[in-house]
């Protein structure tokens, strides 16, 4: 479901050239976060201002409130008192804070350049959660501080009067604040999006700082609200498809200054999203995060009816995401570039979603008696595609996809265990349970959650067979052939080229 500002550049006295150069190899910030739901640039984003760490003692153990970035320490020690106090000697902070853009990948819905020359405490606990909970073995084992850190300061924004929940205006404007703290709460939200039910609230309190701070015009000096905004759109919409719940965030922005094009990419995807989604909430119908939650792939309780809205509605979801595919696929100018490799991966676990809604409305899983060959047929064939996205694609990270991909294994296995396996299934299968095993987080990690559901369906498999013969898919439709079961256009699957 991709993080990078456009910025204003402050004047300061400059330091001379060496602090000047590791203080930008120190705090470049972000380049790529989330390359979900559209095009990745190549932009870079600086999180430090020249001199960030300047006054602090190289032999100081804990940080010494004198500059920006420590005034931001000072606050997210008070509201977590219990953590232990050794997290915040000045060498981690600052190899944390410098570490941050080798280890986070980018945000793609705001790639430009921006620069923080007062980091505020919610971007700041954001930024070193990210680079603890994704950094060698020694550093893995304070992430779980940081992620009590993140979720106190958080939670200030609740209280009335707290330091971090009110903007300082001695050292920064309203807009200011509310817009890094936004950018935290986005960041921390693509960081725990599925896995911590409790992401829709956070992004709940960002959407209601936008519209209380955001600005009734920009100029050149602003920061990137529209693009703000687009990212929490994003993690809102991936956050609630997992659960199956209504989006917080409203297709249209409420204010001017926020509302997108109409012909703009992330916004079309979103758009269909949010009305399907906004449509099946409330229906009782089982989630794709419940079947992380139990022991088996099975639904319970009684068939939820299946109206004529709900099909009309579920198969223009698919056309209108044919389409988009046709759209921008035909803008791209190199197949094999980042963001050919973006377009084609938000189709495959977009359609997948649209397919996961589909059949458990119609109350039932890969073997239920609603469920016809030729619709099993298109949910499989749709599963292996999506499964066979990591030899498409290496950059792969987010909650979001690996959900995706891991739902669409767990799918793949029913397959193998109903007779109905190919010969690479398997191979696929165990592909992507090594890369998930492969992540280095903190535990109990989201992919500890996934490899033990994946392991557990895959204890189930023993010799699968593979006598089964997939009927082909010719390139050109055949027009003497009902085509009308399927909801989405099959050719478009066959045109992404996967190598190997």
């Amino acid at each position: 479901m991709t993080f990078g500002e456009d910025s204003r550049s402050l004047d300061r006295d400059a330091p001379d050239e060496a602090s000047a150069l590791k203080a930008r190899k120190a705090c470049s910030g972000l380049k790529v976060v989330e390359e979900r739901l559209s095009i990745v640039t190549d932009g870079e984003m600086d999180f430090g201002a020249v001199g960030m760490f300047s006054g602090v003692s190289e032999q100081s153990p804990e940080p010494i409130p004198d500059g920006p970035l420590w005034n931001a320490i000072v606050l997210l020690q008070r509201c977590s008192p219990a953590v232990p106090s050794s997290i915040w000697q000045r060498d981690i902070i600052e190899s944390l804070w410098s570490s941050f853009h080798d280890r986070m990948p980018g945000l793609h819905f705001m790639p430009d350049k921006q620069t923080f020359s007062t980091p505020q405490p919610i971007l700041l606990a954001s930024i070193l959660y990210c680079s603890s909970s994704r950094g060698p073995p020694d550093v893995l084992e304070i992430a779980p501080q940081f992620f009590t850190v993140l979720c106190n300061a958080i939670a200030q924004l609740s209280i009335p009067s707290s330091e971090i929940g009110t903007p300082r205006e001695s050292t920064v404007s309203q807009e200011e604040w509310a817009f890094q703290t936004v950018l935290g709460i986005v960041l921390a939200g693509l960081l725990t999006e599925g896995n911590i039910k409790e992401t829709g609230n956070w992004i709940a309190i960002g959407y209601r700082l936008m519209l209380d701070y955001c600005p009734a015009h920009v100029d050149d000096t602003s920061r990137e609200w529209r693009k703000l905004f687009s990212g929490i759109q994003i993690v809102d919409l991936e956050h609630s498809s997992i659960y199956l719940s209504c989006p917080v965030i409203p297709i249209e922005a409420p204010l001017p200054i926020l509302r997108m094009s109409p012909l703009d990419q992330l916004y079309k995807l979103s758009r269909m999203m949010h009305t399907g989604l906004s449509h099946f909430t409330g229906r009782r119908l089982p989630t794709i995060w419940s079947c992380f939650q139990e022991s088996s792939l099975s639904y319970h309780g009684s068939a939820t009816s299946f109206t004529a809205i709900d099909g009309i509605l579920i198969k223009d979801w698919a056309k209108q995401l044919d389409d988009w595919l046709q759209e921008f696929k035909g803008k791209m100018t190199e197949p094999d570039d980042q963001s050919s490799k973006l377009v084609l991966r938000q189709y495959v676990l977009h359609r997948l979603l649209v397919l996961s809604i589909y059949h458990p409305a119609r109350s039932g899983n890969l073997w239920a008696h609603s469920i016809t060959s030729n619709e099993q047929e298109e949910l499989l064939l749709s599963a292996r595609a999506t499964l066979k996205l990591h030899q498409h694609d290496d950059s792969i990270w987010a909650n979001w996809d690996l959900i995706m991909i891991t739902w669409a294994a767990l799918i793949v296995l029913q397959g193998l265990q109903g007779g109905v396996g190919e010969i690479d299934d398997m191979r696929n299968i165990r592909l992507h349970l090594d890369i998930l095993k492969q992540k280095n987080e903190p535990k109990p990690s989201l992919c500890d959650k996934l490899i033990a559901r994946l392991e557990d369906s895959l204890q189930d498999i023993s010799t699968p067979d593979f006598t089964y013969v997939q009927p082909g898919h010719p390139t050109v439709m055949d027009p003497t052939f009902d085509y009308s079961w399927q909801l989405f256009d099959q050719v478009n699957l066959q045109q992404i080229q996967f190598p190997g």
